[in-house]
């Protein structure tokens, strides 16, 4: 066999290889994104369960207080309250915020101090901490043993949808569950993002501007955010033009949120700055 019979067969075997190579490689990159869609797929089964858990106990709990003739378990009160949530969005410039609308309803029943969240639809949020926060600080202000009560918190959304900040919603639902201890119902125009400290101050959140668009396109005439939050950033897209090229790229620029909302045709809503409970309640009782 000449050279060149040679240099022929050595070339056609490295193409079959690297031919068999680029093979397995995208089934590995094929194998490997079935198994993150398996993980996910595994972690919304997980989370999906340890809600069912939680409901069937507490379901299971309500049942043996009522048929232990007790009184626990009773429904005493309730009271809603709407909440603005984030979920990242992924887009060709990155990713970003996008606001989500929930309802939360906080249901007090004759109980011992126990709490339970439920979500419908599945709302891949947690609430636990900030939910238990929010019964010290009502509690204390109100100045109720709140012992004596289970505090069933519902979240209900339009769809399904995995949020990214659900201890924003600890202001609302201390007001939520202060309202319910007084027999009281909050205004249906008011939305509210914050986090709840255990001296009743709020503390900040992230995609304050998403929220507040949300809750604007649903009808908020109120909009309570954390002390120094009444502004935020919005990015714009520029361009530059070169011989050859038209570069785009985001640039970020302050805004005031209620201005903003009012430049996009949002003209009742008022967005308000609140740095305790006790500030927040005043307002909301007030508007």
């Amino acid at each position: 066999m000449d050279t060149r019979s040679i240099l022929a067969l050595s070339l056609g075997f490295n193409v079959v290889l690297a031919l068999l190579i680029a093979m397995a490689v995208t089934e590995n990159y094929m194998l490997a994104g079935k198994v993150s869609d398996l993980t996910n797929e595994l972690k919304l089964l997980k989370e999906s369960l340890n809600i069912t858990q939680a409901q069937l106990e507490y379901y299971r709990s309500i049942s043996r207080q009522i048929e232990a003739g007790d009184g626990l378990g009773v429904l005493l009160a309730s009271s809603t309250v709407n909440v603005v949530a984030v979920r990242i969005v992924e887009s060709s410039y990155g990713a970003s915020y996008e606001g989500v609308v929930l309802k939360i309803r906080v249901d007090l029943r004759a109980g011992r101090g126990d709490v339970y969240v439920n979500t419908n639809p599945r709302i891949g949020i947690d609430l636990q901490s900030s939910v238990r926060t929010a019964v010290d600080v009502a509690g204390r202000l109100v100045n109720v043993n709140v012992s004596r009560y289970d505090y069933v918190v519902y979240v209900m959304g339009e769809r399904e949808v995995d949020v990214v900040d659900g201890p924003s919603a600890g202001l609302a639902i201390t007001l939520a569950i202060i309202s319910a201890l007084e027999g009281k119902q909050l205004p249906s125009d008011v939305y509210m993002t914050g986090t709840i400290n255990p001296d009743g101050s709020i503390g900040q959140v992230g995609g304050v501007l998403a929220k507040a668009l949300a809750a604007a396109e649903h009808g908020a005439k109120l909009f309570l955010v954390p002390p120094g939050q009444s502004k935020d950033i919005v990015w714009e897209v520029r361009e530059e033009r070169t011989f050859m090229f038209t570069v785009r790229y985001l640039v970020p620029r302050q805004v005031d949120i209620e201005s903003y909302l009012k430049g996009r045709g949002y003209s009742d809503i008022k967005v308000v700055e609140v740095s305790s409970v006790d500030q927040a309640l005043k307002l909301v009782y007030r508007s």
